[in-house]
């Protein structure tokens, strides 16, 4: 499953360990287990060395996490994102300890329950039971793009005749926005 990686949205992609080394500041054998990103460092590395914060909203800084691993106020939603390098193919996808919601611009969205099923073979998706955590996720996922101001969410396709393209049409583009 790791071919090509980038567009593969599986947890041996997207989950990677971060591990760090600060002498007198983060205690040897300190473990965290919250859910944090790449965009996260550079942040982390400007507010330890001391300077003035970046205005950013793309990432946030770790060293609150540092000093206290356990935190209970510390948000675990992620954003990934692939921008169609290698296929053309857009996704964006939110991420929390327990749901993966993967919106897919030219397919079905895929919804995962990584503690029931935590190798994501079943796309719960479009499963009655899972309505209430897909729509939560979807909102997540707005809620994560607006944060950082992801232009993706404010593209409307239209077709030749000036509407939005069907579901099944040549692309299908998130909106921003309550769902309908």
């Amino acid at each position: 499953r790791m071919w090509i990686k980038g567009w593969i949205p599986y947890e041996e992609c997207y989950r990677i360990p971060l591990i760090v080394r600060w002498p007198g500041r983060i205690q040897p054998g300190t473990k965290c287990d919250h859910l944090v990103q790449l965009q996260d460092l550079a942040h982390t590395y400007v507010e330890a060395a001391g300077a003035k914060p970046m205005p950013y909203p793309d990432g946030r800084s770790l060293v609150r996490l540092f000093e206290n691993p356990q935190r209970s106020d510390w948000s675990d939603d992620i954003l990934c994102a692939y921008y169609g390098g290698e296929f053309l193919y857009t996704q964006r996808i939110a991420i929390n300890r327990r749901y993966k919601y993967v919106f897919n611009s030219f397919d079905f969205d895929e919804l995962y329950d990584l503690e029931a099923d935590p190798a994501e073979l079943h796309n719960v998706a479009g499963v009655a039971s899972y309505r209430a955590q897909a729509d939560d996720m979807r909102a997540r996922l707005y809620a994560l793009m607006n944060r950082f101001e992801d232009p993706f969410g404010d593209v409307q396709a239209r077709n030749s005749t000036g509407e939005p393209p069907n579901r099944y049409g040549a692309a299908r583009y998130l909106p921003r926005g309550k769902r309908l």
